[in-house]
């Protein structure tokens, strides 16, 4: 994450220069400029814990992992616990747990005739669903939830397959102007540079501008970055053939720090709560230690004069000597009595579920529909914070795969077509184009329901409320335009068919269908009449 006072310039600005040499003096250029960028980046990552974050989500706590023994003997339990899990699935299954539904409602659109809207929804609908657009989806609100923000890459491939996948904070660096417009993404990741006798570890860089994609990779010295030669056969750079940058960003809230807010970073759900996981966490491991000392007595010896050696085998044989009649020894049991850990366990517990709105699934068994909905309300408020900024994320996924199939139009119609300048508006496009604005979206809300009250709510409203808001309501249907479409066809048929029954209840249907016609065994002209 970068905002950033200067800018670069993008390759489409350095004119009539070939694309390849622009590049390789882009990156001579800002290599300087693309190093700080980079360091900011992992300075952030340090700074705020992406990491011990992400960690938490995989209950792997380092203060548990590192947890030192209580006392001088082997017992050191280190239980983990999952509850950053269920703080984060929660929401997410919340929201995503039912498919989005995607519709485009009204087919006659000003800006296009029914056919080439038709037309679009069938592409995007098969490519949302072919794609698992869903899951996708679903692991940007996910790891946005955790990391602070997450990011989606779109991208069309060698076979010119459309496809997309969400990537980690760790790789991806969204640049940002001071006034909030992203105007690069840069992907890092490591690769193995097998060319070398020694294979070595090298950074490579995938910077996506408004038009271009252009791979870069570190030098061999280690200290900048050049043009990756290893991509020229696809090209490099090359057009992503998307409009924009094909990138949807998801930032998680707005810190109300100052400090933090102007770095646009999001933040983590699990901030707040992180503390209460270690205290939980913590405080199992010691019950589950004091467990396992209850179960081992100690033994005490009254009137003996003993070694530590003795008393080991002593135990170890399972047999006490005595040396006097004086002597005495008898197994003594810790107490047993720890309320107060039980209390302190249970009130943490109940913390991370009030900080984090979360409500608690065992206390909705057996709940009215009504219950049900003021049990999950501060998670509802939660969730629709969250919506404010997951809902133009998926809109900016949307425009960028309308503009990959307005391209793969373009380029079926014209080969030579200059794809970015027409997406752009500049040129006139040969073919009619699609519009994301089209396709509208719902964000289905999980929430336990009572289907059978469901139904009964969309019978009694037919007739009154439109039945493409019913057709939303209902869960099973995900695209309520074909549904309704299907319906109407169906009941057309069932006219007809009605229709026809009709006719062959008045006698003129079945074997009489044919009275007054010239077809054999009967006719117009008189013959056969009284």
């Amino acid at each position: 994450m970068a905002v950033v006072n200067t800018i670069p310039k993008l390759l489409s600005d350095y004119g009539d220069v070939e694309i390849a040499q622009a590049a390789a003096a882009w990156a001579e250029e800002y290599n300087t400029w693309l190093k700080t960028v980079i360091d900011q980046h992992d300075t952030f990552l340090k700074q705020f814990e992406v990491a011990k974050y992400q960690a938490a989500y995989d209950a792997e706590l380092e203060s548990i992992t590192d947890r030192d023994k209580s006392r001088g003997d082997d017992i050191n339990h280190k239980l983990q616990v999952a509850m950053a899990q269920l703080v984060i699935d929660t929401v997410v299954d919340y929201m995503t747990g039912k498919p989005i539904s995607w519709t485009i409602e009204n087919l006659e659109i000003d800006d296009g005739s029914k056919e080439i809207v038709e037309q679009y929804r069938k592409e995007i609908m098969a490519l949302l669903r072919s794609k698992n657009a869903q899951r996708v989806l679903a692991e940007q609100l996910r790891q946005g939830s955790i990391a602070f923000y997450s990011g989606v890459i779109c991208w069309v491939d060698e076979d010119g397959n459309i496809d997309y996948d969400e990537y980690p904070v760790q790789e991806v660096i969204p640049v940002y102007d001071n006034r909030g417009k992203l105007r690069l993404v840069i992907r890092k990741y490591i690769v193995t540079d097998e060319t070398e006798e020694t294979p070595t570890e090298r950074t490579k860089l995938e910077i996506y501008d408004n038009k271009y994609v252009t791979y870069l990779i570190q030098d061999e010295q280690g200290l900048g970055f050049q043009l990756d030669l290893s991509e020229e056969k696809t090209g490099n750079p090359v057009q992503h053939l998307a409009g924009r940058i094909p990138v949807s960003m998801f930032i998680n809230g707005t810190p109300a720090k100052y400090e933090d807010r102007k770095k646009r970073i999001g933040t983590s759900d699990l901030k707040v709560i992180f503390s209460l996981l270690e205290e939980l966490a913590s405080a199992m491991s010691d019950k589950a230690n004091t467990v396992d000392r209850l179960l081992d007595q100690f033994l005490l010896f009254k009137n003996v004069t003993t070694t530590e050696d003795e008393v080991q085998k002593m135990r170890k044989a399972r047999a006490i000597v005595l040396k006097n009649k004086e002597s005495d020894a008898s197994f003594m049991a810790p107490s047993q009595e720890d309320g107060a850990v039980e209390n302190h366990l249970d009130r943490v517990e109940e913390m991370v579920h009030k900080t984090s709105q979360i409500p608690k699934l065992n206390d909705i068994g057996g709940a009215t529909a009504t219950e049900i909905k003021v049990k999950y309300s501060s998670l509802d408020i939660k969730a629709g914070k969250k919506e404010n900024y997951f809902s133009p994320a998926i809109k900016d996924f949307v425009k960028v795969l309308t503009d990959l199939l307005n391209s793969r139009r373009i380029l079926e119609k014209n080969k030579e077509a200059d794809v970015s300048a027409i997406l752009a508006g500049k040129e006139k496009s040969p073919v009619e184009l699609y519009n994301a604005e089209w396709l509208q979206f719902t964000i289905n809300r999980n929430m336990p329901q009572n289907f059978l009250e469901i139904a009964q709510i969309v019978s009694s409203l037919a007739g009154i409320v439109p039945d493409s808001y019913l057709y939303e309501l209902l869960w099973f249907v995900e695209d309520p335009v074909a549904a309704l479409k299907e319906m109407k066809e169906q009941k057309e048929e069932e006219s007809k068919r009605a229709a026809t029954a009709g006719i062959a209840a008045l006698g003129y249907g079945g074997e009489f269908g044919n009275v007054g016609t010239n077809n054999e065994g009967g006719g117009d002209n008189g013959e056969g009449q009284a």
